[in-house]
């Protein structure tokens, strides 16, 4: 289920920390914790596991629409107090979506920010959006950068590589954790595993090639030890293969890091 919210800036000129996805996602988990500390802290510290006991969120969001917001170094500036929207989705309606809904509901304000920087929001409006049809060959955009990684080791430790949005894996990786999200959702693995990602090469080559899509999104920022540099891109592409699986990436997100702001997409004809 996918869920609109329209925020209305509490204060005249409304800074928002650059990196705001991962204080966003922390947002995201007070908000659930209003309405049950239970279920947020179970997913927040576990999750629900894959069978090779990796742990997922199954739910993810949108960058924040902010109409016109002025770029101050690290901080986003919205001058004027204008609604923006933030889009939420997750296929876990009867966990997720319920204690979320309420937990706005309950609080009806958002607060977005890091020890530097915090932004605060009131909540105008929670609406829940109509599933798209869901069809074998659909062409998607990015709501929120998408993320795919492999492990490699140099100088005897494991680090993340991130992979470039013309990297000849990406639709194998992606094909591989859909299905996995697809077991978590339903409790057994789909009946056509066949999901195919394909990059719109055209809007890339007019955007100047792969790395004038790229985006570097900085976690925990403000923390020199703990900062995170996630390497993700943003591109219009085609997903193919079998429906269900397309609507669970569409639901879950596609790709990974989908809890902190990853790998949101909507349909082409929703724009």
């Amino acid at each position: 289920m996918r869920i609109a919210i329209t925020l209305q800036p509490l204060e005249k000129k409304t800074k928002v920390p650059i990196n705001y996805q991962y204080p966003l996602s922390g947002a995201i988990y007070r908000i659930l914790s209003n309405a049950s500390p239970e279920y947020a802290s179970w997913l927040h510290d576990k999750g629900y596991l894959t069978a090779a006991g990796k742990p997922m969120k199954l739910f993810t969001f949108s960058r924040l629409e902010i109409p016109a917001p002025e770029r101050l170094f690290n901080v986003l500036i919205i001058k004027k107090p204008v609604p923006c929207r933030l889009y939420v989705s997750s296929p876990m309606i009867d966990e997720f979506v319920q204690h979320f809904v309420t937990g706005l509901f309950q609080d009806e304000e958002i607060v977005i920010g890091n020890p530097h920087t915090v932004a605060r929001f009131r909540v105008e409006s929670v609406e829940t959006l109509p599933d798209p049809e869901f069809i074998p060959e659909m062409n998607m955009y990015c709501l929120s950068p998408v993320v795919v990684s492999t492990m490699h080791e140099r100088n005897g430790r494991v680090y993340p590589y991130y992979l470039r949005a013309d990297d000849d894996r990406l639709s194998e990786m992606i094909q591989t954790n859909a299905v996995s999200k697809y077991k978590l959702i339903y409790g057994h693995p789909p009946e056509n595993k066949s999901i195919a990602f394909q990059l719109d090469r055209g809007y890339v080559e007019r955007k100047g090639g792969p790395d004038k899509i790229s985006k570097l999104i900085r976690i925990k920022e403000w923390n020199e030890k703990e900062r995170v540099d996630v390497k993700a891109f943003l591109a219009p592409f085609t997903l193919s293969g079998d429906p269900e699986l397309i609507r669970c990436v569409y639901e879950c997100g596609i790709g990974e890091k989908n809890s902190i702001g990853f790998g949101m997409i909507s349909v082409a004809s929703e724009k």
